[in-house]
C-alpha cells in the first residue's frame, strides 16, 4: 500500500470520527421528551412515534416529523367536523367549513403549541426558528385569541401539533383517545369562541352600513 493511499484512509477515517462526535455532542444536546407525555396525558406504546413527532427535518437524522404532520392534519380535521356535526345542528355546511377553518389555521395550531409548552421539546438546528418561537410566544399575548395576521407565526410550531395529533392516533388507532389529548379540545373551543366574535363583527358592520344608508 503506498504512501498516498495510507494518508487518503488516515483522511477519511478522521472524516468519519469527526461527523461520528458530531452526531453524538447533537443527540445529547436534545431536549428530553420525558415530561411530553405528562402534558399530553398519554402514554406512548411505541416512543419512536413521540420522538418522530417531535424532530424537525432540519436536524438532519434521516426522519422527522413531516409524515406525522400530514395524519395529524387529516385526523384533526375529521375530529372538528365530527364535533360540529353534533354541535352545531341546525348550522349549513358553509359556515360549518369556516369554523373548522378557524379551528385548524396555522396561527391557533401554534397558540396551542405555546399554551401547553410544547415548542419546549421541538428538536431543531435552526437557530432563527428559536427567536421566532420566542417572539411569537411574546406577540400573541397582547392578542388573547386571535392576531388576523399581525403576528408572524412559526409554521413550524403549528406543524408539531399536527405531528403530535398524528402520533397518538397512530399509536392508537382510535379517534376517541386523540380527542382527549389537551391539544385537541382545548383550541376547539378557542375557535368557536374567536369564530362567534367574527360572526358578531360582520353583523354590527352590516348594522353600521344599513343604518349609513338609512340615514342618506
Amino acid at each position: 500500500m503506498t504512501a498516498i493511499t495510507i494518508k487518503a484512509l488516515k483522511e477519511q477515517q478522521h472524516i468519519i470520527q469527526q461527523q461520528s462526535e458530531s452526531a453524538g455532542e447533537s443527540t445529547q444536546s436534545l431536549p428530553s421528551l420525558d415530561e411530553v407525555e405528562q402534558i399530553l396525558g398519554y402514554e406512548f406504546n411505541n416512543k419512536r412515534l413521540l420522538e418522530e413527532a417531535f424532530t424537525h427535518a432540519s436536524l438532519g437524522l434521516g426522519f422527522s416529523n413531516e409524515r406525522l404532520e400530514y395524519v395529524g392534519d387529516s385526523v384533526l380535521n375529521l375530529l372538528f367536523t365530527k364535533q360540529q356535526f353534533f354541535e352545531y345542528p341546525d348550522l349549513p355546511p358553509g359556515p360549518l367549513t369556516r369554523l373548522r377553518a378557524a379551528n385548524v389555521d396555522t396561527e391557533k395550531l401554534a397558540r396551542a403549541a405555546v399554551k401547553h409548552g410544547l415548542h419546549r421539546y421541538l428538536r431543531h438546528k435552526k437557530p432563527l426558528l428559536k427567536e421566532q418561537i420566542r417572539q411569537f410566544s411574546e406577540e400573541i399575548q397582547r392578542y388573547p385569541l386571535h392576531s388576523n395576521g399581525l403576528v408572524d407565526v412559526p409554521k413550524a410550531l403549528a406543524d408539531l401539533v399536527e405531528s403530535t395529533i398524528g402520533a397518538v392516533f397512530i399509536d392508537t388507532n382510535s379517534l376517541h383517545v386523540v380527542w382527549k389529548v389537551p391539544i385537541s379540545y382545548t383550541y376547539f373551543y378557542l375557535g368557536r369562541t374567536f369564530f362567534i366574535v367574527r360572526i358578531w363583527y360582520v353583523v354590527i358592520c352590516i348594522i353600521l352600513l344599513l343604518n349609513t344608508i338609512i340615514g342618506v
